[in-house]
């Protein structure tokens, strides 16, 4: 474990001490916050829009920094013939490939949770910038309750970002895996390209569930791989919903409480698939790579 655990260390550290690391964590930062005055023209919807606008701002940025950095991990350390050096130290290959994807991980999580962190506070910003003439008018000349219920719908608001944030880091770490298996057989340029092409066909796989059936022959076969292969990113799509539900986990008991509580539900059962997916993927990357010559 130790040694597992140095690897994936080693891998943070080199992730976040690049440039473009910080580049796109500075780039996601602006947007989050240049949109956060911007005017959307959604008739009284401008804090749902911006809320769906910034998780897909964060999903990007962490698909950039992670995607990337997952399908140049293994694959760069084999051509660059440091892999051969590690190995050397009585490290398995198995923890080799693992620690790389923990590493990756764990840089992704920290990009996430500062961008989180902004998100969370524009979306309680916007939602004072959002209101209404008559509403401010309200709060700052009305009693204690008016001004309270309008801090809560603020909290609600920024709260209801928390499971997007969450599906947005599992998605990255489904293709992180998957980037990380293709990194541990094929060179970098060409573990990049399928790992993006992966993202676009995941999102894509949703129309493909009736190929199999109405296609014939190696048609079959193949629409029948590609939805075996190829991940269902679309689980990890309730942006609109959470954009557009106002959630109240404060209040047990109220409609809002049932929603957050059902929303986090689903959390829960999309974990359980991106976990089950990047177990899987990380083994045949093991499996790969234990039959990649090194020299």
């Amino acid at each position: 474990m130790r040694a597992l655990a140095a690897i994936a260390l080693n891998t943070f550290r080199e992730s976040v001490r690049q440039p473009f690391y910080y580049l796109l964590l500075a780039a996601g930062i602006v947007a989050l916050v240049v949109v956060l005055w911007l005017p959307l023209f959604t008739f009284y919807t401008n804090t749902d829009m911006y809320k769906e606008v910034g998780l897909a701002f964060v999903l990007h940025v962490g698909l950039l920094g992670g995607l990337l950095a997952a399908a140049t991990g293994v694959a760069r350390e084999v051509e660059a013939k440091t892999a051969q050096t590690v190995l050397a130290k009585a490290i398995g290959r198995w923890q080799f490939v693992v620690g790389k994807y923990l590493g990756v991980m764990a840089a992704v999580a920290a990009a996430t949770a500062v961008l989180g962190v902004v998100f969370v506070a524009c979306v309680y910003y916007r939602v004072g910038l959002d209101a209404s003439i008559l509403e401010r008018a309200l709060v700052r000349g009305g009693v204690g309750r008016e001004v309270e219920a309008f801090h809560a719908r603020q909290i609600h608001q920024g709260l209801t970002v928390l499971p997007g944030l969450v599906l947005v880091f599992l998605q990255v770490g489904v293709l992180a895996a998957l980037a990380t298996a293709l990194s541990a057989r094929l060179s970098v340029g060409a573990s990049v390209a399928l790992s993006l092409a992966a993202f676009v066909v995941g999102h894509l796989t949703v129309f493909l569930e009736g190929a199999p059936e109405t296609a014939g022959g190696v048609s079959s076969w193949l629409a029948q791989g590609l939805l075996a292969v190829v991940p269902f990113l679309e689980i990890f799509n309730i942006t609109q919903k959470l954009s557009h539900t106002m959630l109240a986990p404060l209040e047990p008991g109220t409609p809002g409480a049932e929603a957050w509580a059902a929303v986090w539900a689903y959390v829960g059962w999309a974990t359980l698939y991106a976990v089950a997916y990047a177990s899987v993927a990380i083994a045949a990357g093991v499996l790969l790579f234990r039959r990649r010559s090194l020299s």
